[in-house]
């Protein structure tokens, strides 16, 4: 994984709500990064799990609530 992937997947999950394993994670990877200028590929397989997991909720909820709010409209119509 290159710095910029990198960076862009730690800018997207700061912010999210991350539980404290995730959190606890994501920060050893961080430091992992800055002292050797890489991450493992285990590293990258669990860190991008954990990005596609938040994305995906994400977009379940957006879609949900699209649902919702258009059934709500063609009942009052």
């Amino acid at each position: 994984m290159d710095q910029e992937r990198l960076k862009c997947i730690l800018s997207v999950l700061e912010r999210y709500e991350l539980t404290l394993k995730e959190k606890q994670f994501v920060e050893a990877v961080e430091s992992y990064f800055n002292e050797n200028a890489k991450i493992t590929d285990q590293q990258e397989s669990v860190l991008e799990g954990i990005y596609r997991e938040k994305i995906w909720i994400r977009n379940a909820f957006i879609s949900q609530n699209n649902l919702t709010t258009k059934g709500s409209s063609s009942k009052a119509a």
